[in-house]
């Protein structure tokens, strides 16, 4: 009898199983087959656990970081902590009038000078505010401690009077004693006064140099804020001026003393410190919030750019188009204000536009941020990049004035018609 080659196939198969089974089955009592290992839970990587952990940044300095108790001045460090995600606690002990020697010891600081030519501190015992911050309740592991001091320093006369070599010891002490409770330190040149030479802001602080040596020989990150704060004064064309701060943009950013800042003078100091923290790697800058992209709006009909008015960090400064100049007056970001509008923010001021009523032909101005129907815009897409910007409160659409093609032209509203004149390139920057 032939066997088919299907039934041969089930007989080798058979055959196979029966082999398998006696190999693998013991013989004897049957035994339960073990359950599989449950799968171990992954464990937490501490590294990034400890980012996401809550701390806080201390700040130590004088007058231009402290909080201040008025409307002017400001210091940057009052500014600071809205530049952070909301695990970052800011705690400014920046305190106006201190050098870092009374700073640390306060009213332990003579009047008179020892035979090394400083001041004598006797008995020497930490202020209350810096001995706060070592003990227990104060700075902890994975703290930043950000110092700023060599303003007052170089003074002539005590109490605030410090030797460039006793500024660095002292600035060191500060440094290791926060590396000791696991805090990390940076330290931060002089931020700059306004002055002028000609049309160009120059540098103005001692301690600058002292500052950035003691970083690198306690290896320590250290921010160049006199040189950055020059910069900035140069890109909003603070120079030249009048000597009179207390108008225009130079009276805008500084309080009536050419050293101290109002409101919107801190804030931008405190953004060029974050972009130092962001341009610089240091690990502090991973817990700011997300910078908005920045815009510049090129008008269609004439090549030129939106622009603050001569670069004023003023309330009231007026839109006009200018040659693109690349400059922060002429950069703007968009803020979502829901329902399909947005605030258009000027990035030199932190200001947003506004539009100054209802008519045709209204200005429109650079005012503090409230969030009113009259700063906010609906965008128009054209295609391309090409917007045209209707405000919400008017109606009426963001207008180059009589189609002018000349630098200076104010940027006003009009009934929207979708003419070139009221249509912008928006180019990020």
């Amino acid at each position: 009898m032939r066997t088919s080659s299907r039934n041969r196939y089930l007989a080798v198969a058979a055959a196979l199983f029966a082999a398998v089974t006696a190999v693998v089955l013991p013989v004897g009592p049957a035994q339960a087959v073990p359950a599989p290992a449950p799968c171990a839970a992954p464990q937490a990587d501490s590294g990034a656990a400890a980012a996401l952990a809550p701390f806080k940044v201390w700040l130590a300095g004088d007058s231009t970081m402290a909080n201040g108790n008025s409307t002017c001045p400001v210091g940057w460090g009052r500014e600071f902590d809205r530049l952070f995600n909301d695990d970052v606690t800011v705690v400014n002990n920046a305190v106006g009038g201190r050098s870092i020697q009374t700073w640390l010891y306060e009213s332990n600081v003579k009047s008179t000078k020892d035979s090394a030519g400083e001041c004598v501190v006797s008995p020497r015992t930490y202020a209350s505010r810096w001995a706060d911050m070592l003990a227990s309740g104060g700075m902890q592991a994975g703290d930043w401690l950000i110092i700023q001091f060599g303003i007052n320093d170089g003074d002539s006369n005590c109490p605030r009077h410090v030797g460039t070599a006793r500024y660095r010891e002292l600035l060191s002490t500060m440094g290791r004693e926060a590396k000791a409770r696991g805090v990390k330190p940076i330290y931060v040149t002089p931020v700059a006064a306004i002055r002028c030479s000609g049309s160009t802001a120059v540098g103005n602080r001692g301690f600058v140099s002292e500052t950035i040596a003691q970083a690198q020989a306690d290896q320590v990150p250290v921010i160049d804020l006199h040189q950055r704060s020059v910069a900035l004064y140069n890109s909003l064309r603070l120079c030249p001026n009048n000597g009179d701060y207390s108008q225009g943009a130079v009276g805008a950013f500084f309080c009536n003393d050419h050293t101290h800042f109002e409101a919107a003078g801190a804030a931008r100091i405190a953004e060029v410190v974050a972009a130092a923290l962001r341009e610089q790697g240091i690990g502090l800058a991973s817990s700011l919030r997300q910078v908005s992209s920045s815009y510049s709006l090129v008008a269609q009909h004439s090549g030129k750019a939106a622009d603050i008015n001569e670069a004023s960090t003023a309330a009231g400064a007026r839109l006009v188009q200018w040659a693109p100049n690349g400059r922060t007056n002429q950069q703007f970001e968009f803020l979502d204000s829901g329902d399909g509008y947005v605030r258009i923010k000027a990035r030199h001021s932190g200001l947003v536009l506004q539009v100054s009523g209802n008519a045709n032909g209204a200005d429109i101005t650079q005012q503090p941020d409230t969030g009113a129907t009259s700063q906010q815009w609906r965008v128009v897409e054209h295609g391309g990049d090409v917007i045209s910007l209707v405000n919400r409160q008017s109606g009426l659409a963001m207008d180059v004035w009589e189609r002018s093609t000349a630098d200076g032209a104010r940027i006003s509203q009009w009934t929207y018609n979708g003419s070139p004149n009221q249509r912008f390139t928006r180019q990020r920057t």
